[in-house]
């Protein structure tokens, strides 16, 4: 019969194991933050014009005035309708 010092070492050698097949649990929010900040630049500087610079200021206000009157929901469903017509694609 394992001895209790062999039972918790085969425990701390499972979780270690699982521990780097799962994925992190925590998200870093400043990293996240910094990521979308970063894919909204490359968005923004994509095209080269001011009408479309135009457009983008405009659908972040759009976005925002959203946000601000609790209406997130209109927000990701246009979000995920644009999301699934590109996997029609």
């Amino acid at each position: 019969m394992p001895s209790n010092e062999h039972i918790e070492n085969f425990k701390g050698r499972v979780k270690e194991a699982i521990s780097k097949v799962l994925p992190k649990t925590e998200i870093d929010m400043d990293e996240t933050k910094e990521a979308i900040w970063k894919d909204l630049s490359e968005l923004y500087y994509k095209y080269e014009d001011g009408e479309h610079k135009r457009a983008f200021r405009e659908i972040l206000q759009e976005i925002s005035d959203k946000i601000s009157e609790g209406k997130w929901d209109t927000i990701y469903k246009k979000l995920y309708r644009e999301e699934q017509k590109e996997k029609l694609f």
